[in-house]
């Protein structure tokens, strides 16, 4: 009886023994800016509280030159503005001269010089995380933002140059190749030959930046300079950036519009636009039967003045079937004038009021707006989009 509990103890100290060696077998992982340092037949080790890996591998991926003293057994690891010196056995380094104290000194196993991996880290200003259950190392390079501020800079004044100059392939050789917005190409291209604009980022603000990505915010204008009619704005965006390892290019790979005001071309409410009276006299009436059906309450009537192809046509209708429930509205029309007109395109400068009759809170507003009709092939008018200029309450 007495040999079971010594069989079993040594059962289990051989278990725990296998255990250890199992763990010590498992390789530590080093990742640079989530990318696995390829050690080929070097895995790096653990002496005491310090991991020390490879030199030549380690220093040439964070972007050091490497040179090896053999009569002092000293490494020299350089780039621009940082000079680092480590020799083999000693816990003294120095960064740009300065003495530093290693925890475990720099040693060769295997005639493989290996050097502390979180004192070469830290001394090239990157960040070092360790996680111990998944033996890994990881590394974040540190961005220098005056750098990226830079490289960020110039990808927008390409971006504002390729618009202006109306070079739709350069624009799209911005877009990250793995964006959908690499589709907006043909589109683009024919934009730019209908319109002349002149795009200028009146602000850029980098909200965020690391190593791969970056989030950045800008106010833009575009002013019409020439060819179809269209609107003057001003638009906030926030846009998403990436680039590659190792790159300095910056591409776009996504945008969201936060904001955007339209205004009129300078002049537009003075020029005199030729309209045939039969045709001036359709667009007026089928402006003036979308208020009269909106007025009415008649969901029906009011979409049958609108343009099925109209990208707002599904949200108008769900729009005021809500406000049809809640809301009994007054709408005028205070004044209108046709800015802009083709064969079967044209463009509204409208002033109208509305006034609420019962339902919610909701102020009486006078609202100025530019709407864009199209002539289908039956030859009806209908509307296809509306730009809100401005709105402002009713004075009682």
């Amino acid at each position: 009886m007495k040999l079971i509990p010594g069989f079993l103890a040594v059962l289990a100290l051989s278990g725990a023994v296998s255990l250890s060696a199992a763990a010590a077998e498992q390789p530590i992982t080093v990742l640079i800016d989530q990318q696995k340092l390829n050690l080929s037949s070097s895995s790096p080790v653990k002496d005491n509280d310090s991991i020390l890996v490879p030199m030549r591998p380690i220093f040439e991926k964070l972007g050091l030159e490497l040179a090896w003293d053999a009569k002092t057994s000293t490494v020299t690891a350089s780039k621009e503005g940082l000079s680092i010196k480590l020799q083999i056995g000693s816990k003294k380094a120095s960064v740009n001269g300065t003495v530093k104290s290693l925890v475990s000194a720099p040693r060769m196993i295997n005639n493989v010089t290996y050097v502390p991996l979180r004192f070469v880290s830290e001394a090239t200003g990157n960040q070092v995380s360790w996680d111990a259950k998944a033996n890994t190392v990881a590394i974040t390079s540190a961005v220098d933002t005056a750098v990226s501020t830079k490289e960020i800079s110039a990808l927008f004044d390409k971006y504002a140059d390729y618009l202006n100059n109306e070079n739709a392939k350069g624009f799209v050789s911005l877009i990250d190749p793995q964006s959908p917005l690499t589709a907006i190409g043909p589109q683009l291209e024919e934009q730019m030959a209908e319109y002349d604009t002149k795009t200028t980022i009146e602000q850029l603000n980098i909200i965020d930046v690391q190593k791969s990505e970056a989030t950045v915010q800008t106010i833009e204008t575009s002013k019409k300079l020439g060819g179809a009619f269209m609107l003057n704005s001003k638009a906030e965006y926030i846009y998403s950036l990436t680039r590659s390892t190792g790159s300095t290019q910056w591409q776009i790979s996504n945008l969201q519009i936060k904001a955007i005001e339209y205004s009129l071309p300078e002049g537009t409410l003075e020029a005199a636009v030729s309209v045939p009276k039969a045709e001036e006299d359709l667009i007026n009436a089928v402006v003036q039967a979308n208020f009269e059906y909106t007025n009415k309450e008649n969901l029906d009537g009011l979409l049958s003045t609108i343009d099925e192809t109209s990208p707002a046509y599904t949200q108008t209708k769900q729009v005021y079937a809500q406000m049809f429930q809640v809301y009994d509205l007054d709408s005028a029309i205070e004044s209108s004038k046709i800015i802009d007109y083709t064969a079967d395109e044209a463009s509204v400068y409208l002033v109208q009021t509305t006034k609420k009759l019962s339902g919610p809170a909701l102020p009486d507003s006078r609202s100025t707006t530019v709407i864009t009709l199209k002539k289908s092939a039956d030859g009806k008018w209908k509307l296809f989009q509306s730009y809100m200029l401005k709105t402002e309450p009713l004075k009682p």
